[in-house]
Protein backbone atom coordinates (compact mmCIF):
# COMPACT_ATOMS: atom_id res chain seq x y z
CA UNK A 1 0.00 0.00 0.00
CA UNK A 2 3.04 2.35 0.32
CA UNK A 3 3.74 2.44 -2.77
CA UNK A 4 0.43 3.01 -4.09
CA UNK A 5 0.49 6.36 -1.61
CA UNK A 6 3.61 7.31 -3.46
CA UNK A 7 2.02 7.11 -6.68
CA UNK A 8 -1.49 8.67 -6.05
CA UNK A 9 0.11 11.49 -4.30
CA UNK A 10 2.12 12.70 -7.04
CA UNK A 11 -0.63 12.24 -9.97
CA UNK A 12 -1.92 15.26 -10.89
CA UNK A 13 -5.63 16.28 -10.09
CA UNK A 14 -8.05 15.30 -13.10
CA UNK A 15 -10.90 18.06 -13.65
CA UNK A 16 -13.22 18.03 -16.07
CA UNK A 17 -12.69 20.41 -19.16
CA UNK A 18 -9.96 21.50 -17.37
CA UNK A 19 -6.49 20.14 -19.30
CA UNK A 20 -4.43 17.53 -17.22
CA UNK A 21 -0.56 17.53 -17.81
CA UNK A 22 -0.43 13.91 -17.68
CA UNK A 23 -0.90 11.59 -20.89
CA UNK A 24 -3.03 8.57 -20.05
CA UNK A 25 0.48 6.04 -21.76
CA UNK A 26 2.36 8.66 -19.19
CA UNK A 27 0.30 7.45 -16.35
CA UNK A 28 0.61 3.90 -17.23
CA UNK A 29 4.23 4.42 -17.19
CA UNK A 30 4.57 5.92 -14.37
CA UNK A 31 2.28 3.96 -12.27
CA UNK A 32 3.88 0.33 -13.64
CA UNK A 33 6.60 0.80 -11.39
CA UNK A 34 4.53 1.18 -8.39
CA UNK A 35 2.18 -1.48 -8.99
CA UNK A 36 2.29 -5.08 -8.28
CA UNK A 37 1.68 -7.64 -11.23
CA UNK A 38 -0.78 -8.57 -11.10
CA UNK A 39 -1.89 -4.87 -10.96
CA UNK A 40 -0.34 -4.01 -13.74
CA UNK A 41 -1.59 -6.77 -15.97
CA UNK A 42 -5.39 -5.29 -15.03
CA UNK A 43 -4.33 -1.68 -15.86
CA UNK A 44 -3.10 -3.55 -19.36
CA UNK A 45 -6.87 -4.92 -19.52
CA UNK A 46 -8.28 -1.64 -18.29
CA UNK A 47 -10.59 -0.10 -21.03
CA UNK A 48 -13.22 2.26 -21.20
CA UNK A 49 -15.15 -0.32 -24.05
CA UNK A 50 -15.90 -3.42 -21.96
CA UNK A 51 -15.11 -6.98 -23.47
CA UNK A 52 -18.14 -8.24 -25.10
CA UNK A 53 -18.16 -11.32 -22.92
CA UNK A 54 -17.58 -10.46 -19.70
CA UNK A 55 -14.30 -11.99 -17.86
CA UNK A 56 -12.63 -11.45 -14.57
CA UNK A 57 -9.91 -9.23 -14.65
CA UNK A 58 -8.40 -9.48 -10.59
CA UNK A 59 -9.91 -6.53 -10.15
CA UNK A 60 -13.30 -6.76 -8.47
CA UNK A 61 -13.54 -2.47 -9.61
CA UNK A 62 -13.08 -2.88 -13.04
CA UNK A 63 -15.11 -5.75 -12.81
CA UNK A 64 -17.79 -3.52 -11.54
CA UNK A 65 -17.29 -1.19 -13.71
CA UNK A 66 -17.07 -3.19 -16.90
CA UNK A 67 -20.66 -4.32 -16.13
CA UNK A 68 -21.97 -1.30 -15.35
CA UNK A 69 -20.20 -0.09 -18.96
CA UNK A 70 -21.70 -3.21 -20.67
CA UNK A 71 -25.14 -2.44 -19.29
CA UNK A 72 -25.03 1.20 -20.33
CA UNK A 73 -24.22 0.75 -24.12
CA UNK A 74 -26.94 -2.70 -23.75
CA UNK A 75 -29.51 0.70 -22.19
CA UNK A 76 -28.29 2.78 -25.36
CA UNK A 77 -28.82 0.08 -27.97
CA UNK A 78 -32.38 -0.38 -26.41
CA UNK A 79 -33.57 3.26 -26.38
CA UNK A 80 -31.89 4.35 -29.78
CA UNK A 81 -33.96 1.48 -31.16
CA UNK A 82 -36.96 2.33 -29.50
CA UNK A 83 -36.24 5.67 -30.66
CA UNK A 84 -35.89 4.49 -34.17
CA UNK A 85 -39.06 2.05 -33.94
CA UNK A 86 -37.16 -0.76 -34.59
CA UNK A 87 -36.87 -4.33 -32.64
CA UNK A 88 -33.56 -5.43 -30.99
CA UNK A 89 -33.09 -8.81 -30.03
CA UNK A 90 -31.25 -8.91 -26.24
CA UNK A 91 -29.93 -12.24 -25.01
CA UNK A 92 -31.46 -13.05 -21.41
CA UNK A 93 -28.42 -12.49 -19.90
CA UNK A 94 -28.27 -9.09 -21.60
CA UNK A 95 -31.40 -8.54 -20.66
CA UNK A 96 -30.92 -9.26 -16.81
CA UNK A 97 -27.86 -7.19 -16.86
CA UNK A 98 -29.81 -4.24 -17.94
CA UNK A 99 -32.37 -5.10 -15.40
CA UNK A 100 -29.60 -5.12 -12.80
CA UNK A 101 -28.37 -2.28 -13.29
CA UNK A 102 -31.66 -0.72 -13.86
CA UNK A 103 -30.61 3.31 -13.72
CA UNK A 104 -28.24 2.67 -16.86
CA UNK A 105 -31.92 2.43 -18.66
CA UNK A 106 -32.74 5.79 -17.56
CA UNK A 107 -29.29 7.59 -18.36
CA UNK A 108 -29.79 6.14 -21.71
CA UNK A 109 -33.18 7.62 -22.50
CA UNK A 110 -31.94 10.74 -21.15
CA UNK A 111 -28.94 10.21 -23.48
CA UNK A 112 -31.02 9.72 -26.60
CA UNK A 113 -33.32 12.82 -26.11
CA UNK A 114 -30.90 14.87 -26.41
CA UNK A 115 -31.05 16.82 -29.94
CA UNK A 116 -27.13 17.34 -30.13
CA UNK A 117 -25.10 14.11 -30.23
CA UNK A 118 -22.36 15.95 -28.61
CA UNK A 119 -24.09 17.25 -25.15
CA UNK A 120 -25.48 13.20 -25.46
CA UNK A 121 -21.86 12.23 -24.93
CA UNK A 122 -20.89 15.20 -22.54
CA UNK A 123 -24.25 14.04 -20.58
CA UNK A 124 -23.08 10.17 -20.94
CA UNK A 125 -19.83 10.96 -20.05
CA UNK A 126 -20.82 12.77 -17.02
CA UNK A 127 -22.55 9.54 -15.57
CA UNK A 128 -19.60 7.88 -16.29
CA UNK A 129 -17.57 10.42 -14.09
CA UNK A 130 -19.93 9.95 -11.62
CA UNK A 131 -19.96 6.00 -11.66
CA UNK A 132 -16.34 5.77 -11.35
CA UNK A 133 -16.88 8.10 -7.88
CA UNK A 134 -19.11 6.19 -6.81
CA UNK A 135 -17.71 3.16 -7.03
CA UNK A 136 -14.06 4.39 -5.64
CA UNK A 137 -15.71 5.77 -2.64
CA UNK A 138 -13.26 6.22 0.12
CA UNK A 139 -10.22 4.64 -1.37
CA UNK A 140 -7.55 6.54 -1.92
CA UNK A 141 -3.89 4.84 -1.68
CA UNK A 142 -5.18 1.61 -3.26
CA UNK A 143 -5.38 -0.32 -6.75
CA UNK A 144 -9.25 0.67 -6.99
CA UNK A 145 -7.48 4.31 -6.40
CA UNK A 146 -5.00 3.76 -9.42
CA UNK A 147 -7.77 2.17 -11.59
CA UNK A 148 -10.64 4.58 -10.70
CA UNK A 149 -8.07 7.50 -11.63
CA UNK A 150 -7.28 5.68 -14.63
CA UNK A 151 -10.59 5.40 -16.07
CA UNK A 152 -11.18 9.03 -15.26
CA UNK A 153 -7.77 10.12 -17.27
CA UNK A 154 -9.46 7.58 -20.24
CA UNK A 155 -12.57 9.49 -20.35
CA UNK A 156 -10.66 12.82 -19.67
CA UNK A 157 -9.27 12.07 -22.57
CA UNK A 158 -11.52 11.16 -24.75
CA UNK A 159 -13.93 14.36 -23.80
CA UNK A 160 -10.67 16.38 -24.89
CA UNK A 161 -10.68 14.40 -28.39
CA UNK A 162 -14.61 16.10 -29.20
CA UNK A 163 -14.61 18.51 -31.70
CA UNK A 164 -18.45 20.06 -32.26
CA UNK A 165 -17.45 21.45 -35.73
CA UNK A 166 -15.94 18.19 -36.73
CA UNK A 167 -18.54 16.14 -34.87
CA UNK A 168 -21.25 18.06 -37.05
CA UNK A 169 -19.61 17.60 -40.22
CA UNK A 170 -19.37 13.65 -40.04
CA UNK A 171 -22.97 13.37 -38.77
CA UNK A 172 -24.18 15.27 -41.73
CA UNK A 173 -22.29 13.60 -43.78
CA UNK A 174 -23.91 10.27 -42.48
CA UNK A 175 -27.11 11.25 -41.99
CA UNK A 176 -26.73 12.54 -46.01
CA UNK A 177 -25.66 8.92 -46.61
CA UNK A 178 -28.52 7.40 -45.16
CA UNK A 179 -30.87 9.24 -46.71
CA UNK A 180 -29.22 8.88 -50.04
CA UNK A 181 -28.83 12.36 -50.42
Amino acid sequence: MAAYYYLMAQLPGIVSGAPVPITYEAFKETAKAFLTRRDRETLDKLSLEPPRVPESTGSSFVDRWFLRERALRLSLERARAAKLKREITVSGLEDALINEAADTAQTARTAVAFEDPLEAERYLDRARYAYVSELLGTHSFDSEAVFAYALMLLLHEREARFDAEAGSAAYTTIYNQILGE
